[in-house]
């Protein structure tokens, strides 16, 4: 008679198990914060503030959580990052205005 065989038990879920779902979103909101203190170097900080919304839009796609009890740093990346790339655009486009004299493509209302 043959013996019935039981599956293995799935691996106990620890806080040492999800080091790399945490680390990807604290990388997102470190990015994203990274990008806004260096929103007047023009190229770089919008790279690295998008590189950052990025991995938060990964995080947020996969459901991953990155702060201790649960919180969602990838939505606050999201928001840090879009104020740092904003930043950087309106300071960029106010140093031609004002330095080059060149007008920006879009009425302003004022």
């Amino acid at each position: 008679m043959a013996e019935a065989t039981t599956a293995p038990a799935p691996p106990r879920l620890t806080p040492a198990t999800h080091t790399t779902r945490r680390g990807l979103a604290v990388s997102s909101f470190c990015l994203a914060l990274w990008g806004t203190l260096t929103f007047w170097w023009y190229p770089f900080g919008i790279l690295i503030a998008s590189l950052g919304a990025t991995f938060a839009l990964i995080c947020i796609v996969m459901g991953w959580r990155g702060g201790k009890d649960g919180t969602h740093l990838a939505w606050y990346s999201i928001l840090l990052a879009g104020f740092g790339i904003s930043l950087a655009v309106f300071s960029y486009r106010f140093v031609q205005f004002a330095f080059d004299g060149i007008q920006p493509p879009f009425p302003l209302p004022l």
